[in-house]
């Protein structure tokens, strides 16, 4: 038989720690830094889900009946490891919040259940309307496998995109580019009506998107070794005209990983006017 003595004591401390409030993330997690806004939903895959310079929006934040086409994630790579949609637990599903100061965020996946891979994201606001962002990759499977990054930005269809490559190839026959001083264009504009892909080479960076007076940069590593995951390519760009938006995406380098091994994508972003 427990006296009332020992449970008393018991009681109080249930009551206290079992009460106390437990912190709670926000939805939407905004930071802000000179002419850059730039908010991030951990709840939604770790996405940034706006962006905009001096009050004008960036990104596509309108959001498609799944949920998915929007704002600016990451994937695993190649695409051919899991057809479509992308694996949940990195474009959807929630993600932890490690870290959070005045211009940096660090976000944290679970542990995919069918890859035994775990994403992390580093966002960091610059000095110079720049943004900072590192994706890692973990392994934590019981063997080896190959994978690389891939960040997905989704733009809204206007403007064009500019930059400098080599070789390009289109799902179509008839590619929607332009060259002109040798930089590649391609327009997104009524010129073209059918979804389609663009896969290319990068000679060097930034790439560019151009729409509505502002211009997005992106920069990331150009190597002369660099190996792409088959089926993908450094640069790749997918026109949905039908839908009202365009993909500016970007692949790190595909690497084998041995159990406890990351791989990284490092990119940077800019804002500036037009010209």
């Amino acid at each position: 038989m427990i006296k009332l003595p020992l449970i008393a004591p018991l009681i109080c401390f249930l009551l206290f720690f079992g009460c106390q409030p437990k912190e709670v993330v926000p939805e939407t997690i905004t930071m802000t830094k000179g002419d850059i806004v730039l908010s991030v939903e951990p709840a939604s895959g770790g996405r940034i889900s706006s962006l905009t310079f001096r009050g004008r929006e960036v990104l596509k934040t309108s959001r498609d009946s799944l949920g998915l086409q929007w704002g600016s994630t990451a994937w695993t790579s190649p695409q051919s490891d899991w057809s479509w949609p992308p694996i949940a637990t990195f474009d959807s599903e929630p993600f932890t919040v490690t870290e959070l100061r005045e211009g940096v965020i660090l976000l944290e996946s679970k542990r995919d259940p069918d890859t035994y891979l775990r994403m992390r994201k580093r966002i960091s606001l610059g000095e110079k309307s720049d943004i900072g962002i590192t994706y890692w990759v973990t392994n934590e499977g019981p063997s080896s496998t190959k994978v690389a990054l891939w960040e997905n930005t989704r733009i809204p269809y206007g403007g064009y995109l500019s930059f400098r490559a080599d070789s390009l190839r289109g799902s179509l026959d008839s590619l929607p580019t332009k060259l002109v001083d040798s930089t590649y264009r391609i327009y997104l504009d009524e010129r073209h009506t059918q979804p389609q892909k663009v896969f290319t080479d990068l000679k060097a960076v930034p790439v560019n998107y151009h729409h509505k007076g502002l211009v997005l940069r992106k920069y990331t590593s150009v190597k002369e070794l660099y190996r792409t995951a088959p089926g993908q390519a450094p640069l790749e760009i997918y026109l949905d005209p039908p839908a009202g938006f365009a993909e500016f995406e970007l692949q790190g380098d595909y690497l084998l990983l041995p159990p406890g091994e990351s791989a990284n994508l490092r990119v940077r972003w800019e804002v500036v006017p037009e010209l």
